[in-house]
């Protein structure tokens, strides 16, 4: 039966790709490629197949997300000339030329001058590609990552990262991507292989009707695969999420983090405004801000429900958790405090990390799937993970409130009563941060201790997230006895802020090492490093500025 399933899944595979061997010697100049296979694209109907249940990376998903996920490591974007995801996805299996639509980013400027490419376009076609040496120079790459991945330099990376930009193009045109999804089999389910191969066929029934352009039937064909699907007896640790698949393409259409991006600005917008702060009141602050806090809540709960865990098992997650908790906590200020400017700014804030995270999906994955071993507890996931990135919030919105004042210094405000107040906001949200990240430290010590038989390693996640504790403790102290005074409290907020940096990004994104592998990744050092150059340039102009005006001062007196 295996066989069977093995042999239904290639001729399906064959039959429907074979074709394109025809296209991929033939060129087609990019700009009449693109016109051609957007006209095509736009026609497709995407509703009946979005939730079609498909097998991937360990976890049963819609073909919406199989879609979304090929297209954003090909692209770097969500979509393209107006175009959804899956549009895209199937329009590559539709269009016989395709292999000449420019799809493929190429993403680094010296690496297009390696190859001979235009240094002024980002996109090129899997024939343009194909024309130059990158295969030559990614084959030795690949075996070199295989004995040892740490060993490639951030160029091989760069090579052997739009090399696979280009295989992934090249199967999900030759159908190969979507029909090995649709393999749901596995090496010793021998009875199930008929019913598989019957699914392969459906969907090449379904691939067909798109093809001729017959969107009744291309509808019925969805439905049929659907069903056959749905019907297909999983193991039960995969069932779960088959039952979520409506969902889910609801959760990626939506964008619901997105729309809630945009109301925190508006909202900002609207508080920031002296008339229109003054006619909403109490009430209405809250009001307002009740509304995009409730939609970024929800798209957490569909999130959750989902993956099964708590929406902070990557970068991802962490960033959506921090910018959430910033929201809460102008909320709270506001409630004990009254500072309507202060929620303004940091919904400002909010909004920015937001807008990040949608904006960066190559470095910041939205993926949901499923998590290594070590990090498969809800209990140690909610309580450690999570009340170590809300101090990260906490600790933001220090890092919003110091700047504000380091800003408000450059541009000459001497109002003594504006950096007290200010510098207690800033106070009590460090007094925040430090009991969370103090209490999430020794959460992670006992799951270290339950899952490593260790409490404490120095292994770097631990070691930088205690030295971010000792920096803004150090802050507290200075404080309580006497060393710093308003003015000094704001600046030191915003410098201690970069530990913080450190803990959430640098330990995964540049040193990469330690038994917090799950987190590592690449990339988005550009974004870091003007955030960090912008910070210190900032701090040194106001300290200089705060010098220069205290010996002015003195002069004068």
């Amino acid at each position: 039966m295996r066989l069977f399933c093995i042999l239904g899944c290639m001729l399906a595979i064959s039959s429907w790709g074979g074709r394109r061997a025809l296209a991929e010697d033939s060129f087609i100049p990019a700009d009449q490629a693109q016109s051609r296979f957007v006209d095509l694209a736009r026609r497709i109907d995407t509703g009946a197949i979005a939730a079609l249940p498909v097998q991937n990376n360990g976890r049963i998903k819609p073909l919406d997300s199989l879609a979304r996920e090929a297209i954003v490591f090909m692209t770097g974007k969500y979509g393209m000339w107006g175009l959804s995801p899956l549009q895209i996805y199937l329009g590559l299996m539709l269009d016989e030329s395709s292999s000449s639509v420019p799809l493929i980013e190429v993403r680094d400027p010296e690496l297009r001058r390696d190859l001979g490419l235009a240094a002024g376009r980002r996109f090129f076609s899997a024939v343009e590609l194909q024309t130059t040496d990158l295969e030559n120079q990614a084959a030795p790459l690949s075996k070199k990552e295989e004995s040892n991945s740490k060993s490639l330099s951030s160029k091989e990376s760069k090579i052997l990262e739009t090399y696979r930009e280009l295989m992934l193009s090249r199967a999900v045109a030759a159908g190969n991507h979507f029909f090995t999804a649709l393999d749901f089999s596995s090496r010793t389910d021998m009875q199930h292989g008929a019913e598989t191969g019957t699914i392969q066929q459906a969907a090449e029934r379904y691939l067909r009707a798109l093809s001729a352009a017959d969107r009744e039937q291309a509808r019925m064909s969805a439905r049929e695969l659907i069903e056959l699907v749905n019907a297909y007896p999983l193991p039960d640790i995969l069932k779960p999420y088959r039952d979520t698949v409506k969902i889910e393409v609801f959760y990626n259409q939506a964008r619901l983090f997105l729309i809630a991006a945009i109301a925190y600005l508006l909202i900002a917008i609207l508080i920031l405004i002296p008339q229109t702060r003054a006619y909403l009141g109490r009430n209405g602050v809250l009001g307002l801000l009740a509304i995009p806090v409730s939609i970024h809540a929800l798209g957490f709960g569909l999130r959750v429900y989902i993956s099964r865990f708590a929406p902070v098992t990557n970068m991802y997650g962490t960033m959506l958790w921090v910018s959430f908790g910033v929201a809460l906590f102008s909320a709270v200020l506001y409630f004990f405090y009254r500072q309507a400017i202060v929620v303004g700014l940091l919904l400002v804030a909010s909004a920015s990390v937001l807008l990040l995270t949608h904006n960066l999906p190559l470095i910041l994955s939205p993926d949901m799937d499923p998590i290594v071993a070590v990090l498969r507890s809800n209990f140690w996931l909610t309580t450690h993970v999570l009340t170590i990135t809300i101090s990260y919030a906490a600790f933001t919105v220090a890092m919003v409130l110091g700047n504000t004042g380091l800003v408000a210094n450059l541009i000459g405000v001497r109002d003594a009563g504006f950096y007290k107040r200010y510098a207690h906001f800033t106070y009590r949200m460090i007094q925040l941060g430090v009991f969370l990240i103090s209490a999430g430290i020794i959460l992670g010590g006992i799951w270290a201790d339950y899952s490593w038989g260790r409490f404490w390693g120095w292994d770097p996640k631990e070691t930088w997230a205690l030295i971010a504790d000792l920096g803004f403790l150090m802050i507290l102290h200075a404080r309580y006895v006497g060393w710093l005074r308003d003015f000094g409290l704001l600046a030191s907020s915003a410098a201690a802020y970069l530990l913080v940096i450190m803990a959430w990004y640098g330990v995964n994104f540049v040193l990469a090492a330690g038994l917090h592998s799950y987190g590592f990744s690449s990339g988005g050092a550009t974004f870091v490093a003007i955030f960090v150059s912008t910070q210190v340039a900032l701090l040194a102009a106001s300290l200089l500025i705060r010098r220069y005006t205290a010996k002015i001062s003195a002069v004068t007196m």
